[in-house]
């Protein structure tokens, strides 16, 4: 179902992107090839932007609760211990931000922290 819900928000997120660069290229006639270049790059970043998101947010509550397990410690080994969910944010290579929803781990013998990979 939630497959269903994120391809119809991409499909008219496209649509609104087409439309948008439609109304754009009406109020720019004398644009150049890197006029419009340039516009429909700022689109289809903010469009990348969302659908990594989702996509990343998608990972997340496909593993059940969301919750995740412990893991060894990169730095010295022991299990890590998780400190609940934690905002961060991501700058894409289009230069667009995204916001990820992690849970934050922490060791309790050497204080090394991170959000595990997804």
């Amino acid at each position: 179902m939630k497959q269903q819900e994120d391809d119809q928000q991409w499909e008219q997120r496209s649509q609104q992107v087409a439309k948008s660069m439609q109304e754009w290229r009406l109020a720019h006639p004398q644009a150049t090839l890197a006029d419009i270049e340039e516009a429909v790059d700022q689109q289809m970043n903010e469009l990348r932007a969302r659908m990594i998101e989702d996509l990343a947010q998608a990972n997340q509550a496909d593993q059940g609760t969301g919750r995740s397990k412990p893991v060894a410690c990169p730095e010295c080994g022991k299990r890590m211990q998780v400190r609940g969910k934690r905002e961060r944010r991501l700058q894409t290579q289009g230069g667009q931000e995204v916001t990820l929803i992690r849970e934050y781990q922490s060791c309790p013998h050497c204080g090394y922290s991170f959000f595990p990979p997804r």
